[in-house]
Parts: structure tokens; C-alpha cells; sequence
């Protein structure tokens, strides 16, 4: 399976009255790198603008994060139908395993008519634990 990776730096701005990030910003930040994701599955063909989000899936806030903190972002594709794809996303704190944040995010593939269309992503079997484990805990939770 292929994971996809990018990163945000939390700055005075993205902190809350507790002064941790607030959780709005990093809902945005996990969005926003399932998103990438996605479209790095997609590919470049038609252009991901065919993607929209659907659903997020039991987004949980694991741990806070600081000012100052770079947080990680690894999406993985995990499911496909035949319209939308399924993203899970975990937040890491400072290029270590602190999970800041994680879940799962479903997109679906839309016409210029916004009229669902196939994508045509195939993904492959998971390989590791962690990726059996993610795709089990999605199942999971659908049920």
C-alpha cells in the first residue's frame, strides 16, 4: 500500500486558549493531507479536482500538540468502491510515534455535472501489520 506524507508547523496562530493546537486547525491539517493523498492516488490524468470529501470517520484527538511542534501527516489509502476511496490519516508529533490525531476520510469521485464516476484506483493488499490493523479497524468500525 502506499502511504503519502507531508507536514505543518504549529505556530502561535494554531494554538487554543489552552495553548495547545486547537483542534479545528488540526481537523483542517487532517483533512487537507488525506486530501493530498487521495490525489496522489488519483493521479494527475483528469487532475484531482474530481475529489471532494464525503465522510470523515471518527477523527480522534490522541494527544495535544505544542507551538513549535512539527506535525506529520501519513495517509494510506485503504478501501475503494467503485466512486470513492477511503483515506486513513495519522498525526505524529516531532518525527516520533506520539499520535496527535487519528481517522479515516472518504472521498468521491465527481463529474464536472457532479454526478459520481468511477477512479479507477486499484490499491494493494496490505503488507504490514500496521496496514492490516488500519484496514481492520475501518472495517470495524462500518459495522
Amino acid at each position: 500500500m502506499k502511504r503519502f506524507e507531508t507536514s505543518k508547523l504549529v505556530k502561535n496562530e494554531d494554538l487554543n486558549h489552552h495553548n495547545t493546537l486547537f483542534a479545528g486547525r488540526l481537523a483542517e491539517w487532517f483533512a487537507e493531507a488525506a486530501y493530498i493523498g487521495a490525489a496522489q492516488l488519483y493521479g494527475n490524468f483528469d487532475g484531482p479536482d474530481h475529489l471532494v470529501a464525503f465522510e470523515v470517520h471518527s477523527l480522534k484527538y490522541l494527544a495535544p500538540s505544542y507551538c513549535g511542534d512539527i506535525i506529520r501527516f501519513i495517509s494510506t489509502g485503504v478501501r475503494t468502491g467503485k466512486t470513492n476511496l477511503t483515506i486513513h490519516c495519522k498525526a505524529l508529533r516531532n518525527n516520533t510515534d506520539i499520535q496527535a490525531a487519528e481517522g479515516y476520510i472518504t472521498f468521491v469521485c465527481l463529474d464536472n455535472n457532479n454526478k459520481m464516476i468511477p477512479h479507477n484506483i486499484v490499491l494493494g493488499e496490505p503488507e504490514t501489520e500496521e496496514e492490516k490493523n488500519i484496514c481492520a479497524k475501518f472495517i470495524k468500525s462500518r459495522k
